[in-house]
């Protein structure tokens, strides 16, 4: 079963790193959606790194919108999402965009919305 997955994982990692066959063709949307995804995988490790986030068990995102910036491969993907994290159960939201380029590593821009649900055992003490 992982040797399935990751050879599936691999090989749409594959396909959404190339560009389009023909630059004047559009392409087709299975495969800007593909690149949407991995995209913003690619920059859950960045959120993590830079807002100190403990591991991520989820991410839930309604708004991904995928920009090519005009070479193939390279994209802008604005995002709004929700993280939770494994360790604590806390939800988080972000907002920003995902810099994905061929060329150099793959940069972010977010900044931090606001907590969805805070951590499980937190007590929440609220001055009369």
């Amino acid at each position: 079963m992982k040797r399935t997955v990751l050879a599936i994982c691999a090989l749409a990692l594959a396909v959404s790193a190339c560009g389009r066959s023909d630059p004047s063709k559009p392409e087709s949307g299975m495969m800007t959606g593909l690149r949407a995804i991995f995209a913003f995988k690619a920059c859950t490790g960045e959120l993590e790194e830079r807002f100190g986030l403990s591991k991520i068990e989820g991410v839930n995102s309604n708004d991904m919108d995928p920009a090519p910036t005009g070479k193939p491969g390279e994209w802008d993907v604005k995002f709004t999402a929700d993280l939770t994290e494994k360790e604590t159960g806390r939800v988080t939201r972000y907002k920003g965009v995902c810099h994905v380029r061929r060329d150099r590593p793959t940069t972010l821009d977010a900044e931090f919305v606001k907590e969805v649900r805070p951590a499980r055992d937190t007590v929440r003490r609220i001055n009369p």
